[in-house]
């Protein structure tokens, strides 16, 4: 029996175990994308602890990591910028070379001040801040993390 036999014959089969492969491989990637928002997700991580920890505390609980240090008026943005910021994350904390005090990146706080006024626009618009561009951890730094102080990082087992 040749291949063009055994496909004919088998052809719905065949096609039947393709898509049950796509639908699963789709649910993996929706929950695990889902999943991968979290801000349980975010603190599995070692070099996360303090961050986790003082977010639990703070009075943004109720929000999600991702609303702050991610892009969200776009979702294709949003995306590249997850993979850009998630394969930094794992590399860094694959090599154990986190520092001590882990800093956000100049790309990271224009995320996160484009977040600060999605939020609170309505609070804001009527003073300079109103206007964008400008970094409201300048006054605000220690609102959601603490001033960030521990040792953090990477310790070496």
């Amino acid at each position: 029996m040749d291949i063009s036999q055994y496909l004919n014959r088998n052809a719905l089969k065949l096609m039947a175990i393709g898509c049950a492969v796509t639908v699963v491989g789709i649910l993996f990637g929706v929950f695990g994308y889902a999943h991968a928002e979290t801000p349980q997700f975010c603190g599995s991580c070692h070099s996360m602890d303090q961050a986790y920890t003082s977010w639990q505390a703070s009075n943004h609980k109720q929000i999600e990591c991702v609303e702050c240090h991610l892009p969200n008026r776009n979702i294709a943005v949003k995306l590249v910028a997850k993979a850009q910021t998630g394969m930094n994350d794992v590399y860094h904390e694959v090599l154990r070379d986190y520092p001590a005090t882990i800093q956000v990146s100049t790309k990271g706080k224009g995320y996160i001040a484009d977040n600060c006024l999605r939020c609170h626009q309505s609070t804001v618009e009527k003073t300079g801040m109103g206007a964008g561009g400008q970094d409201c951890t300048q006054c605000h730094r220690g609102l959601v993390h603490g001033m960030n102080k521990s040792k953090g990082g990477m310790k070496l087992e």
